[in-house]
């Protein structure tokens, strides 16, 4: 009795802390982006808070004390609130709504969590030393002397965080913080369809059914502390985003869509090594595929350098890098080598095990039966082409990539590829949520 009380104490933890976004000091910015919407205001809050807990530990202090500082601007924001609302929260018949919504499908979750504890093969491997260290008072110095320090820490940093806060001592109720985004970003989705409420249920379960890599993870594994899951969340909300910029002509929302997709792209490097691939496809996007000025394509470069140049002395400073690589798989990267490595042999290997795994993904199966729509259909709009082709960029562009990386691995590639390409998929795959929005917004099943 008192677990289950603890786990729906967590759920209304997450919600408290998620609640308060910085924009409210500004409540005509506040209106402007759209933050009476439930599901916005909480993933931008996710987004802001992963920031903040990673800028504070650049300082090389304890959880207790990043925890502090967290609360105590979550404290300020909240008090702001009360200020500028005369009451804690925006309530409207939509924001319960999707709050109960939120709640029900968390809980289901959470409980089955609870049921089957599980932690995956990597997490077992490293993650859950480096969210030990943050648990058990240690800041990121420490780092360098666990198992595999190059790999980035603040999934597992977040993972500690509300552990720590939580009122059990389980670290799964860490854990349970994954689950919240995962919901959130789907709601994200499911909000932004132009649909009836009764429509958006449905679709949300649906998201939630397909969006399992049923092929790699088992027993929940996406919530047995490996990172791909907070990767798929971030891409889920850079989809939401890029998809406003494209239909959007306002300049200020344009302005602050890209700032989000920045600010993702900053977590996606330091969730996992993968995040240098998939923010470097965003980032081309918005420069290539974005009506964006010259200005802002310098601006948008420069925090980019700014972002990886940090990563880079962060864990340069801190001796992250001590064993001169980055990754146990790789580790000749001569023009010699890499050319030896590349046959025809591999390549077939390869594009095999690309097509089971590109066909065992069903949100990917969803966006080329999408696709598929839009091949038979006789008149395809400007912007709809436009949006298309956008899609098939982010698609072809990680895929392409990370398999050039794939191929000019110093392990087996079979095992290689066995084993990690379908999480690759699984991390990319929310970019069909962009090709969804678009779809059915199209249809106008609203009316």
């Amino acid at each position: 009795m008192i677990e289950i009380f603890s786990i729906l104490t967590q759920f209304f933890l997450f919600f408290l802390l998620f609640s308060f976004n910085i924009f409210v000091i500004n409540i005509k910015n506040y209106k402007t982006y759209g933050f009476n919407s439930f599901s916005k205001n909480i993933s931008f809050n996710i987004i802001i808070f992963l920031n903040l807990i990673l800028i504070i530990s650049f300082l090389n202090i304890g959880l207790n004390k990043i925890i502090y500082i967290c609360l105590t601007y979550i404290f300020i924001i909240a008090i702001i609130s009360i200020i500028k609302f005369k009451n804690f929260f925006y309530f409207s018949k939509n924001y319960l709504f999707n709050t109960l919504l939120l709640f029900i499908s968390s809980i289901i979750i959470f409980f089955e969590i609870a049921n089957n504890l599980v932690l995956g093969w990597d997490t077992q491997g490293f993650w859950i030393f480096k969210t030990l260290n943050f648990y058990n008072g240690f800041s990121i110095d420490n780092l360098s002397n666990l198992v595999n320090p190059f790999y980035p820490y603040l999934g597992s940093l977040s993972w500690a965080f509300f552990w720590k806060i939580s009122i059990s001592e389980h670290e799964y109720f860490g854990r349970l913080f994954y689950v919240f985004c995962f919901l959130v970003s789907l709601l994200l989705i499911v909000n932004n369809l132009k649909i009836r409420n009764f429509y958006k249920i449905i679709f949300f379960i649906f998201l939630i059914i397909i969006s399992y890599d049923y092929t790699y993870f088992v027993d929940w594994g996406i919530f047995a502390g490996n990172q791909e899951i907070l990767i798929f969340c971030l891409v889920a909300n850079a989809s939401y985003f890029f998809y406003e910029i494209h239909k959007n002509d306002n300049n200020d929302k344009i302005n602050f869509n890209i700032f989000s997709i920045l600010l993702i792209c900053n977590l996606l490097v330091w969730i996992k090594l993968e995040g240098y691939v998939i923010s470097l496809s965003f980032v081309l996007g918005l420069i290539f595929f974005c009506k964006i000025d010259n200005p802002k394509k310098f601006l948008i470069i420069f925090f980019y350098l700014l972002i990886l140049s940090t990563r880079v002395f962060i864990f340069d400073f801190y001796n992250f890098n001590h064993y001169g690589f980055q990754h146990t798989s790789y580790q000749e990267f001569s023009i010699t080598g890499i050319f030896y490595k590349i046959s025809i042999d591999r390549i077939f290997i390869l594009i095999k095990f690309l097509l089971i795994d590109i066909f065992a993904n069903y949100l990917v199966i969803l966006s080329l039966i999408i696709l598929s729509l839009y091949l038979i259909k006789n008149k395809v709009s400007k912007l709809e082409f436009k949006m298309i082709m956008f899609f098939l960029y982010l698609i072809s562009f990680n895929i392409i990539i990370f398999s050039g990386i794939f191929i000019v691995t110093d392990v087996d590639l079979t095992w290689m590829l066995k084993y990690a390409l379908d999480r690759i998929i699984y991390q990319i795959s929310p970019i069909s949520f962009y090709l969804l929005m678009m779809h059915v917004n199209n249809l106008k099943l609203s009316h």
